[in-house]
């Protein structure tokens, strides 16, 4: 009997929670949207360019290619040794968004951290343009296998274009 109180009790307050939180949550949104997750059936577009020290290769997927405006586009950076195939694991990263000079998003300040760790060498972001024009998108690398290494980093030219209300965007080194 006690047993079938607490299930009930604990169903009631997950449907309170669920009612008060609402279903309009924007990370279930995002989640929804986001290519990566296999949930979208968008275009993928990679550009890839290796660090100057030739180290490391990114390959940055993004996807949608024509968003609504205030809706986020999403990026994928996958980081490899060299020119190889062969994933860099545990890496500690930041992707960082600019636009004439002025940094206007920095994935790790979602987390107040120095830098977004990934065990398998694989970061997933979003962005919501504010506007169109070119920015900036690097992908800096700060540390390899728990290690600290001399930052390297790769800068992609995001071009984003107004076009019937939607944002068009290119991305390429």
């Amino acid at each position: 009997m006690k047993i079938g109180c607490l299930f009930q009790t604990t169903l009631l307050l997950g449907i309170i929670l669920l009612l008060v939180n609402g279903t309009g949550n924007i990370n279930a949104l995002i989640v929804e949207n986001n290519p990566f997750y296999g949930l979208s059936n968008d275009e993928i577009k990679i550009v890839e360019s290796t660090t100057d020290d030739n180290l490391t290769k990114i390959k940055l997927e993004y996807a949608p290619t024509a968003f609504q405006i205030g809706s986020p586009e999403f990026f994928k950076a996958t980081l490899f040794h060299g020119n190889t195939d062969k994933i860099v694991l545990h890496a500690d990263t930041d992707i960082v968004i600019s636009k004439d000079g002025k940094e206007l998003y920095k994935a790790s300040n979602q987390f107040s951290q120095p830098f977004v760790h990934t065990p398998n060498g694989i970061v997933l972001s979003s962005y919501n343009f504010p506007e169109s024009g070119q920015y900036i998108i690097t992908i800096k690398i700060l540390g390899i296998n728990f290690m600290p290494v001399n930052p390297r980093q790769v800068n992609f030219t995001a071009n984003v274009t107004d076009s019937n209300e939607k944002y068009l965007i290119d991305i390429g080194r």
